[in-house]
């Protein structure tokens, strides 16, 4: 699937030029990039000289905004507003070949920019994105749409893809928040302590149905794992066998590193964690994909169900 150049809205009337990304930049089995793309010829940046996205407050762009479009088959909705807007996915990055073209805000694409392209958010809207795996964080500004290839949320530039580590990989679980200039320097809830309380996430304001439901949050707010009361010193039976009994998941198990390695990825996308590859051993020739230890059996049940809603064969380890 090629990264197309524009998308026609319902008939016909408006194009977006732009990322519109069907693959992302990441590497090829043969340890290429995508057809022409990748990083520059000359990596070597100054990196203080890059600095995250600055939100501002201004009206919509002229471009990139209309009700709704198709791409590669599918209908988008863009959102009327970006209000308190989380997301949790994959994402990919888009390098060199795209450089200096024109993006969906009728913007050029500048790779050493920090911006992105998103299907749905209002143009411009400004993200915080975190890496889930690193915990690396980055503003970017929304200039562009895509990325169109399944299961991905957000295409980044070049340089924001540096900075969260995700160049060599191509992909990696994050989490996105919009920020505002009102909301840029208040505590960033994604940066708490695992040890903290879950912090609710709210969607969009008037989010229609999208397409591409990929890993979209819902209503609910996204389980965190919320620890456990701390049994008093008398000891409580009914608190003990609520931690005792949160075992670990298991979501697969695999001859290949790769492919426990990518269900490791999906299963992250989902928000639930920890999330981990058990290598294998003597007695166990595969590559064992689980997720936990919880703190609490309420934790452990809803993170089930997130993997079973993601559609991941589901059982609890018995230790």
């Amino acid at each position: 699937m090629r990264r197309i150049s524009g998308l026609v809205v319902l008939g016909g009337l408006l194009a977006l030029a732009g990322c519109a990304s069907g693959p992302p930049a990441h590497k090829s089995r043969g340890g290429g990039y995508y057809q022409n793309d990748g990083p520059p010829d000359d990596t070597h940046i100054d990196w203080s000289k890059v600095h995250d996205a600055v939100p501002k407050n201004v009206p919509p762009s002229k471009y990139g905004n209309p009700t709704s479009y198709t791409a590669l088959g599918k209908r988008y909705y863009v959102l009327k507003s970006a209000k308190g807007f989380t997301q949790t996915g994959l994402a990919s990055w888009y390098g060199r070949q795209f450089d200096g073209g024109r993006t969906s805000s009728g913007e050029p694409y500048n790779m050493f920019a920090m911006t992105a392209a998103h299907k749905r958010l209002p143009i411009p809207t400004w993200v915080r994105v975190t890496n889930l795996d690193n915990h690396k964080q980055v503003v970017v500004k929304i200039n562009d749409r895509g990325p169109f290839h399944k299961g991905r949320i957000i295409d980044l530039s070049y340089v924001a893809a540096r900075r969260l580590g995700i160049v060599g990989e191509g992909s990696a679980p994050v989490r996105i928040r919009t920020v505002t200039p009102a909301t840029i320097n208040q505590p960033d809830p994604d940066s708490q302590p695992s040890s903290g309380p879950a912090v609710p996430l709210r969607r969009a304001e008037n989010p229609p149905e999208d397409a591409d439901t990929g890993h979209t949050t819902s209503g609910a707010p996204i389980a965190r794992n919320a620890p456990a009361a701390t049994p008093r010193a008398s000891g409580s039976v009914a608190s003990s066998r609520r931690v005792a009994n949160a075992a670990p998941l298991q979501i697969g198990a695999f001859s290949s590193a790769g492919h426990a390695s990518r269900a490791k990825a999906k299963a992250r996308a989902t928000g639930v964690g920890p999330v981990a590859v058990i290598p294998p051993s003597a007695g166990m020739r595969l590559y064992r994909v689980r997720v936990g230890p919880f703190n609490s059996l309420a934790a452990q049940q809803r993170a089930k169900q997130q993997l079973a809603d993601a559609g991941f064969p589901v059982r609890e380890i018995k230790r």
